[in-house]
C-alpha cells in the first residue's frame, strides 16, 4: 500500500524552513507490502546497526550502535559475521594440524635441538612423501592467509560511526578496498588487532610457503619441511665386462690403496651378484652427467683396450661437487663429472657434451684423452653400482614453534572478532550506500558532482557551508583515473624497482660464471654448478639461507597486495559507474535482502579473480625457482660418511629470473591496459573515497528551497517506513522544481543528468 502522508509530514517535522520544500515524488519503486515495512523497519540489525532511537544519537549525527543484537547467537551465522566464523573455523584446523606436527615432533628423537628427520631412506619416497606433505601445507597455509586478510579488511573497513566523526573533521576514509590509511581513524583496539594479524603473516611468507626445488633431488622445498640429498662421491674403472665371471681380477692399484681396493671389490661382488647396471654409452653419458649423483656410485668403463681380460684400471675418483672448489679452481678439475672431459679443456664440460654425443653416434666414445684432438679408451658400454639411498625428509623444530606461535595469535583474534565485534564494518561500496540512503550524510549535502580526486584535495574544507551549484560535462573518464595519483606512483615505482633489482642481481650473477652458454642451457628444474652461491661471508645454517631464499616471495607479497589493491579500486569504479546505466540491487557484505547481491568471494569479479590467482600462482611458483635452498649430504664410494664435504646453501636459476620477469611485467602492463577502459557513464568517479560516496546519496535533497540564501547542513533525513537500499536503485538527476539540478541514488525515478546544466 502507499505510505501515507501523515507519514511523509511526520518525517519532516523538526521546525526547519526546508522540510516545507517540496519532496521527491514517491514512484512506484517506493511503493511496499506490509511485509516490506516490517522488513525495512529491522534492517538486518548487525549491518544497520548505527540506526538508533533518538535517545542512541550522539552530535554531529553520530549514532551509538545497538548492542542487543550481539547476544542473539543466530546473527553470528550471518553475513560478514558468517565469513569471520569460517576464517575462525579454517584458523583452528591449520592450528590443530600444527600442534600435531609438533607433539610428533617431541615424541620422536630429533638430530638436535634444532632438526629431526621425519624419514630416511629411498630417495623416491621422501619424494612422494616430500610433495604431498607441502601440497597439504601449501593448502592449509594459503587458507590461512586469506583467512587473515579478510580479517584485515574487517579491522580496516571503517563504521558509520567512523565516517561520520571523520567528516564531521573534514576527512575522509576508504571504503571497499585494502586500506591502511582507515587504520589513523578506527580504534585503536582494531588498529592493534589489525597490526598483529599482519605481523603474524609475515613467518608464514618468509618459511611456511611452498616452494619447489629445482632438483637434483626433484622434490619440492619448504623451510619448516625440507628434504636433504644424500650425493655419492665414486670411482671409475677400465676393464672388461665379464667382471662377475672373473674368480680373481687383479687392479693396477697398490693394494695398500685400501679405498680403491674395497670400491673395486664391492663392484666385482656387485657383478657376480649380478646387481650391477648396464648402461648404453648414451644413458651413461646422461646419468652421470649430473651435478649431484644420487643414483650411480662406482663405474666401470667396458673397453677392450686392457691389456688382459683379468686386470683391470682405476681411471679417476669423481668426488661430491663442492661450490667452494668449482670456485677455486678452473674447468673441467672443478667440474662435478670432470672425468668426461679431456684434461687441457679449458671451459665447463657441460659443452664438450655434444662433442661425446657425437663419438656415440660414431661409436668411438673414447675418456682420458691427453687432450681434445684424441687419444684415450673406447668405451663400449658402462657397468653401474646401483648408489645405496640416505635421503631425507627433514623439519626445522624452531621454525615449526614459531608458525605454531603466530598461528594461535591469528586464531585467537579471529575468534574475538567473531564474537566481540560488536560495530558491523562498512566493507563494500553497496554497504556505505544502503547506510547513506537510509540516514544521509550531512557533511555532503549539496556536492551531487563531487569526485574522488576533488574530495582528497579540498577535504579540509568539506565541512564548511561555502559551496555552490556544478556544471555536468558528461566526460566519461577512464579506470585508470579511480587511482590517485600518488598511489599509482607508489605502485609503479614499487614494482619497476623490484623488476629493476632482480635485472641488477641476474647481470651480477651472470658475470660470475664462468661460462654463460651453459647456463641458458639448462632447464627451470636443474641445478647447475656454476649458480650456486657460495663465499667467505655467505650463511652456512638453516634460518639465515631460510630467510634469503623466501625474501623474494615476501616482496612478491607486497606487489601482489598494491597490484590487487588497484584492480580492486577500478573495478569498484566500474561497478559504481553501472548504477548510471542501470537499477540493480545493491552489493552488501551481510545478508541481503529483498533486491540486493552477496559480495564478491574474494571482492573482485571471477573474470578477474581467477585469471589473477593463476598467474599469481606461476609467478610465486617461478621466483621459487630463481632462488631457493640446496641441502647436501656427502657420502663417499664406499658409502662412508663425508660431513666435511656437507654444505647448505643457495642457488639461482638464470632462466627462472628471467622468466619472473617476463610474467612479473606482463601483470603491470595488463593492468596499465585495463586503465586505459572506459566506464560506463561520465558518473563522478568516486573511487573509495566514503566523501564522494556519502555525496550521492541525499535523496531528499533539493537546492532550489533554502532558507537566508543558505543550506541547514546539521539537518538529518531517515525514513523510518522505508529503505531505499533493499530496493533495485540508481544514479541520476531526480525531480526537483527550480533551476538547480540534483543527481542521487534512489529507488524512484532518475533521468540522466544533461551536459552544462547545474547541479547540486
Amino acid at each position: 500500500m502507499p505510505f501515507p502522508d501523515t507519514l511523509q509530514s511526520a518525517m519532516w517535522d523538526s521546525g526547519s524552513a526546508e522540510h516545507d520544500t517540496e519532496l521527491i515524488p514517491i514512484t512506484p519503486y517506493h511503493q511496499s507490502a506490509d511485509h516490506l515495512l516490517q522488513s525495512t523497519s529491522e534492517l538486518q540489525s548487525g549491518r544497520y546497526s548505527e540506526r538508533g532511537s533518538e535517545s542512541d544519537s550522539g552530535q554531529n549525527g553520530e549514532h551509538r550502535p545497538q548492542q542487543s543484537w550481539l547476544f542473539r547467537g543466530g546473527d553470528r551465522f550471518q553475513g560478514w559475521r558468517f565469513t569471520v566464523f569460517l576464517a575462525f573455523i579454517t584458523s583452528v584446523i591449520v592450528f590443530l594440524f600444527n600442534l600435531c606436527f609438533m607433539l610428533y615432533t617431541i615424541a620422536h628423537n630429533r638430530q638436535n635441538d634444532t632438526t629431526g628427520v621425519l624419514y630416511e631412506g629411498n630417495c623416491e619416497k621422501v619424494q612422494h612423501l616430500d610433495i604431498g606433505l607441502h601440497l597439504l601445507i601449501n593448502i592449509l597455509s594459503t587458507a590461512l592467509l586469506c583467512a587473515s586478510n579478510f580479517g584485515m579488511q574487517c579491522l580496516a573497513a571503517p563504521t558509520r560511526q567512523n565516517i561520520g566523526r571523520a567528516h564531521q573533521k573534514g576527512k575522509w576514509l576508504d571504503i571497499g578496498v585494502p586500506s591502511i590509511r582507515n587504520l589513523f581513524r578506527v580504534s585503536k583496539g582494531r588498529s592493534l588487532l589489525w597490526i598483529c594479524l599482519a605481523a603474524s603473516s609475515l613467518p608464514f611468507h618468509l618459511v611456511y610457503e611452498l616452494y619447489a626445488s629445482p632438483p637434483a633431488n626433484e622434490k619440492s622445498y619448504n623451510s619448516t619441511i625440507f628434504s636433504t640429498t644424500s650425493v655419492t662421491a665414486y670411482m671409475i674403472f677400465l676393464g672388461h665386462g665379464e667382471l662377475g665371471k672373473v674368480y680373481s681380477p687383479n687392479l693396477e692399484v697398490p693394494r695398500r690403496d685400501t679405498d680403491k681396493w674395497d670400491a673395486f671389490e664391492r663392484l666385482w661382488s656387485s657383478a657376480g651378484n649380478d646387481t650391477l647396471s648396464h648402461l648404453d654409452p648414451t644413458d651413461c653419458v646422461n646419468e652421470y652427467a649430473q651435478t649431484f649423483q644420487t643414483k650411480y656410485g662406482n663405474l666401470l668403463l667396458v673397453t677392450e683396450q686392457v691389456s688382459t681380460p683379468i686386470t683391470y684400471v682405476y681411471l679417476t675418483t669423481q668426488g661430491v661437487f663442492s661450490p667452494q672448489r668449482y670456485l677455486d679452481l678452473a674447468p673441467p678439475q672443478a667440474d662435478p663429472y670432470g672425468w668426461l672431459c679431456p684434461n687441457d679443456w679449458g671451459s665447463d664440460c657441460v659443452t664438450y657434451l655434444p662433442t661425446i654425443q657425437s663419438q656415440i653416434a660414431d661409436n668411438n666414445w673414447t675418456v682420458l684423452s691427453g687432450s681434445s684432438s684424441g687419444g684415450g679408451w673406447k668405451v663400449d658400454y658402462c657397468l653401474a653400482e646401483k648408489a645405496r639411498q640416505y635421503c631425507k625428509l627433514q623439519y626445522s623444530f624452531p621454525l615449526t614453534m614459531v608458525i605454531l606461535g603466530f598461528n594461535l595469535v591469528k586464531t585467537v583474534i579471529l575468534c574475538y572478532m567473531w564474537f566481540g565485534m560488536r560495530e558491523a564494518p562498512i566493507l563494500t561500496t553497496g554497504d556505505a550506500i544502503a547506510s547513506f540512503l537510509r540516514q544521509p550524510d550531512p557533511y555532503t549535502k549539496g556536492r551531487c558532482l563531487l569526485s574522488y580526486q576533488e574530495a582528497r584535495s579540498i577535504s579540509w574544507k568539506l565541512h564548511s557551508r561555502a559551496h555552490e551549484p556544478r556544471v555536468y560535462n558528461g566526460k566519461i573518464k577512464r579506470w585508470g583515473s579511480a587511482v590517485s595519483a600518488r598511489r599509482w606512483i607508489f605502485s609503479i615505482s614499487f614494482w619497476l624497482l623490484a623488476i629493476i633489482t632482480c635485472i641488477v642481481l641476474l647481470l651480477y650473477g651472470i658475470s660470475q660464471i664462468k661460462s654463460h652458454s651453459t647456463v641458458w642451457k639448462t632447464t627451470l628444474n636443474e641445478i647447475n654448478a656454476s649458480t650456486l652461491i657460495k663465499g667467505d661471508h655467505w650463511p652456512q645454517t638453516l634460518i639465515p639461507i631460510v630467510i634469503i631464499a623466501n625474501t623474494p616471495q615476501l616482496i612478491f607479497s607486497f606487489l601482489y597486495f598494491a597490484f590487487n589493491s588497484l584492480l580492486t579500486a577500478m573495478n569498484f569504479a566500474a561497478e559504481w559507474s553501472g548504477y548510471a546505466v542501470s537499477r540493480k540491487g545493491l552489493r552488501v557484505s551481510g545478508s541481503p535482502s529483498l533486491s540486493q547481491r552477496s559480495n564478491y568471494f574474494l571482492s573482485l569479479p571471477y573474470r578477474y579473480a581467477a585469471p589473477l590467482i593463476c598467474v599469481s600462482a606461476l609467478l610465486h611458483w617461478l621466483i621459487s625457482q630463481s632462488l631457493f635452498m640446496v641441502g647436501i649430504e656427502a657420502y663417499g664410494p664406499n658409502m662412508e660418511r663425508q660431513r666435511g664435504q656437507d654444505f647448505l646453501t643457495c642457488g639461482y636459476s638464470p632462466v627462472a629470473i628471467v622468466s619472473s620477469i617476463a610474467v612479473g611485467s606482463f601483470m603491470f602492463f595488463c593492468l596499465v591496459g585495463l586503465s586505459f577502459r572506459k566506464f560506463e557513464s561520465a558518473m563522478p568517479v568516486a573511487g573509495s573515497c566514503s566523501f564522494t560516496i556519502a555525496a550521492a546519496c541525499h535523496p531528499a535533497f533539493d537546492a532550489n528551497h533554502r532558507e537566508n540564501g543558505e543550506m541547514d547542513a546539521g539537518v538529518q533525513w531517515e525514513n523510518e517506513d522505508e529503505d531505499m537500499g533493499l530496493l533495485p536503485v540508481k544514479w541520476g538527476s531526480v525531480q526537483v522544481v527550480g533551476l538547480v539540478g540534483h543527481c542521487t541514488f534512489t529507488s524512484g525515478d532518475v533521468h540522466e543528468p544533461q551536459k552544462e546544466h547545474r547541479y547540486q
